[in-house]
């Protein structure tokens, strides 16, 4: 049996792969099943030196609250990519749901791209509210391959978190659980994410990993503009990007902008906003401790962060922002990863029969949406399990 730690993008890439192929496989979630549309009340936050990571503990993970972002960053996964991507419906989003505050930010530069987006457009309302879970069953999310496999015979129990590996000898043979009920495998796969994962190995006896994590961490650059209501809040977020050396621009509304411009005594209401995103390719000098995250910012982070920033406000500008109403949000992280890729790329396991396929073996920095990327690397390392359990 092959026993996958975690729902996310990767554990349920793994088990779908897996349990397509008739291999017994057992998922463990330490989050409960949850409504999508509901799934804002699945995030959780740590901080470290004033930055706000972000995590959903969930079935499905953090996909359920992805923008649907579904860029290529490994050439070498090229047929990997291409086989995600039909499955998750990858497409650019048509004219038609590009909303107005968007269309004001293309007349601004010849260099935005559409992204790419794993949402089916017939059933896409651009409500704005990708980041809290789609009402309309539009967007791609893990849960999709958690269904098929168990509709293929594959077993989920949620709420079951992990302790740590049972090894014997230089072999896992299982789990076991906060607690305290072992189950046992022929395999262990984790796929925790970037901060558990590293702690359940750092239980087990594992040592040399929480080094090398990230978060790409990221700002929403904001402001008015006067005498139009955009209703920027309610319509399709990061359709289009520009990616720069070190930094990626997006158009993106933050529920934090708005308070942030009234704190300047600025009349505002949140229809008249315009803001775009800038994530940096964070430096991945942060570890992971069994109880806590250290990750700072950089001098190299900061000053990108500055020309992200700098670049922002002159293409709000440009689109008629008023620039004395330009505001920033605190610092935030997304997209954990890093933390064990110092021990392992993911094919190789790190005992006999133990394999990590999720974001911590990643190495960093990315600065770009990594969903895409971790679905076609579990696939492929996926394919390495078959005949081992």
């Amino acid at each position: 049996m092959f026993i996958v730690v975690g729902s996310g993008a990767s554990g349920a890439t793994i088990a779908k792969e897996l349990a397509s192929l008739g291999k017994e496989v057992l998922i463990l979630e330490c989050g409960s099943i949850v409504d999508v549309k509901k799934a804002a009340t699945t995030y959780r936050t740590i901080t470290s030196h004033d930055i706000e990571i972000l995590q959903n503990i969930c079935i499905g993970g953090s996909t359920v609250t992805t923008l649907g972002n579904s860029l290529r960053l490994d050439n070498e996964l090229k047929d990997y990519y291409l086989e995600a991507e039909k499955e998750l419906g990858v497409n650019e989003p048509p004219d038609s749901h590009i909303g107005n505050g968007t269309r004001l930010l293309l007349e601004t530069s010849s260099e935005w791209k559409k992204m790419p987006k794993s949402i089916d457009f017939s059933k896409c309302r651009s409500c704005g509210k990708c980041a809290f879970g789609c009402p309309y069953d539009a967007k791609w999310t893990a849960i999709h391959y958690i269904n098929y496999a168990i509709s293929k015979g594959a077993k989920l129990l949620p709420e079951s978190p992990v302790d740590k590996v049972i090894i014997k000898g230089e072999k896992a043979i299982g789990v076991r659980l906060i607690n305290g009920r072992e189950i046992m495998g022929d395999a262990v796969i984790l796929c925790a994410g970037a901060i558990d994962t590293p702690r359940i190995l750092i239980k087990s006896g594992i040592e040399d990993v929480g080094s090398g994590f990230f978060v790409d961490i990221f700002i929403t650059v904001g402001g008015i503009v006067e005498n139009k209501k955009l209703c920027f809040d309610r319509e399709l977020n990061m359709a289009i990007f520009i990616n720069r050396e070190g930094y990626l621009l997006s158009p993106h509304y933050s529920i934090f902008l708005l308070p942030k411009i009234l704190s300047k005594g600025i009349r505002a209401n949140k229809e008249e906003i315009l803001g775009i995103m800038v994530k940096i390719a964070d430096e991945p000098n942060g570890i992971v401790k069994l109880d806590s995250v250290e990750k700072s910012i950089t001098r190299r982070d900061f000053d990108l962060l500055e020309r992200g920033k700098k670049e922002a406000e002159e293409l709000l500008i440009h689109s008629g922002v008023n620039p004395n109403t330009i505001v920033y949000t605190h610092l935030r992280g997304a997209h954990p990863g890093g933390s064990c890729s110092s021990i392992t790329d993911g094919y190789t396991p790190i005992l006999e029969s133990l394999y990590v396929a999720d974001a911590s073996i990643l190495k960093g920095p990315l600065g770009m949406p990594p969903m895409l990327t971790i679905i076609a690397k579990s696939k492929k390392i996926a394919s390495t399990l078959v005949g081992r359990a």
